[in-house]
């Protein structure tokens, strides 16, 4: 059977992830300015350099969504990363608030988006599978703060809401 079938039919609903402004300028103007100091260089470790950083970036980022069979999935090239749901206690739109004081422990800040661990002044060290900020949702399990950016914020608060109970 085809995988990706497979994986649609067991998911209730499947949302998309598009990048924010900021997301877009850093994803465009770092793979130029790699570009310009291998050009600089002429340097093949730079150039490889600057693939790897760019290939491992684009896929461990976030792609999209899916809720279904008691799971979030986050869609990654390199692989989804799969949140029980029965854990959750809270789901809500992020607050300007919860983003404040954000210091990035370990992961991306901006390239291709915000993804890996962070620690803000609000909700403390989180998990972050983030495009873009604006649609921004925490999700609170008793063992982890998680966060992530569905464009359908609506639809999918509701099925998170639905599905954790």
């Amino acid at each position: 059977m085809d995988e990706s079938k497979s994986f649609s039919a067991s998911y209730e609903a499947s949302y998309e992830a598009c990048y924010d402004t900021t997301a877009r300028i850093i994803s465009t103007a770092v793979p130029v300015l790699l570009a310009s100091i291998v050009y600089a260089t002429g340097s093949a470790i730079a150039a490889g350099v600057g693939a790897l950083i760019l290939l491992s970036a684009y896929a461990y980022s976030p792609r999209g969504y899916a809720v279904g069979d008691g799971m979030l999935v986050v869609k990654r090239l390199i692989g989804n990363v799969r949140i029980p749901l029965a854990g959750i206690r809270e789901a809500r739109a992020a607050m300007a608030d919860d983003l404040t004081g954000c210091i990035r422990l370990f992961g991306s800040g901006g390239l291709f988006g915000w993804y890996g661990l962070f620690r803000t002044s609000k909700l403390g060290r989180s998990t972050w599978y983030v495009t873009d900020r604006k649609h921004a949702v925490v999700l609170a399990a008793a063992e982890k703060i998680t966060l992530v950016s569905p464009d359908d914020l609506d639809g999918f608060l509701a099925a998170i809401q639905r599905l954790a109970g």
